[in-house]
């Protein structure tokens, strides 16, 4: 008998009682932030972009596709560790219709390792620019200004452990960069932001090429629309400084970005993808509810 089954399979062989329990729990599900955010992402379509598959010789997959990639946006909604995931996931029916399957309370999931072993398995199929156009079509129908494009840069650190020299190095910027911060106070020079960096000739010649405005300060004479252009910088750094570095912040304080324990690249790349994606999803869900009621 499989330890773990899916919801949709066990349905004919409950008794009334039974099936009204699991039906209440499936409506206190849909009515909680966790059933809005499951509503708001395609778990079929990125599994069969993925390449997941139920079809395959040897023991049966205790998840499904679908409930793969419902896993890895559970550890990133939660910021669970692998073990902590799965001893939540055994007590936690919600966690479970989540993931759409039922764990028999006699029979938990022992192994904490399968949380690793799923990451392992997607992040070797993952096509970031598939996933992400399969995510953007998918919500699409409730963005608005599609026009606008705003980009901005951020580092998400990686978790390193003492002493490896990596961790080393790490240490040694941070002291030096204390340093080089507390000695410019000293001598009174300003320190350059790297947001600054941007502002290059070659970025600038760019921009006005492709006729992207910027909030780059302005080099040369005033141009005779600089009352204008003053206005557009200033609302851009506003945006660029609330939306943009706001929606880093989150990230990495609420969807497990703050220090990544991935092992390698491919595995990493993939703890990003879904922390990005887990956050946005996140405010999908007020912009669905709102559309759906303007179009009620």
């Amino acid at each position: 008998m499989a330890k773990i089954v899916n919801i949709s399979e066990i349905h004919p062989t409950l008794g009334f009682t039974e099936f009204d329990i699991l039906e209440k729990y499936r409506k206190s599900f849909n009515e909680s932030e966790l059933g809005k955010l499951h509503s708001v992402f395609p778990f079929e379509c990125m599994a069969k972009a993925a390449g997941l598959s139920d079809r395959r010789l040897g023991r049966r997959n205790r998840f499904s596709p679908s409930a793969k990639i419902a896993l890895m946006v559970l550890k990133a909604y939660t910021g669970f560790s692998d073990r902590q995931l799965v001893e939540h996931l055994n007590g936690n029916i919600h966690y479970q219709i989540f993931c759409g399957i039922m764990i028999p309370p006699s029979l938990p999931i022992t192994n904490f390792k399968i949380v690793s072993a799923i990451r392992n398995e997607i992040a070797s199929r993952l096509d970031i620019d598939s996933f992400q156009e399969l995510l953007a079509s998918h919500w699409k129908p409730y963005l608005d200004n599609l026009h606008v494009c705003m980009t901005d840069a951020t580092c998400y650190e990686s978790h390193m452990r003492f002493p490896t020299d990596m961790k080393l190095l790490w240490e040694s910027l941070e002291w030096l960069y204390r340093h080089i911060c507390r000695h410019c106070r000293d001598v009174r020079v300003r320190c350059v932001a790297a947001d600054s960096i941007y502002a290059n000739n070659a970025n600038r010649k760019f921009c006005t090429k492709y006729g992207i405005s910027t909030s780059f300060v302005r080099k040369g004479r005033a141009a005779k629309d600089e009352p204008l252009r003053k206005v557009l910088r200033s609302e851009l750094s506003k945006e660029r400084a609330t939306r943009l570095e706001g929606s880093f912040g989150t990230q990495k304080q609420h969807y497990s970005l703050s220090r990544i324990k991935a092992r390698n690249r491919k595995t990493e790349i993939l703890w990003i993808f879904f922390g990005i994606h887990t956050a946005n999803a996140i405010l999908m869900i007020e912009k669905i509810r709102n559309k759906t009621a303007k179009a009620a």
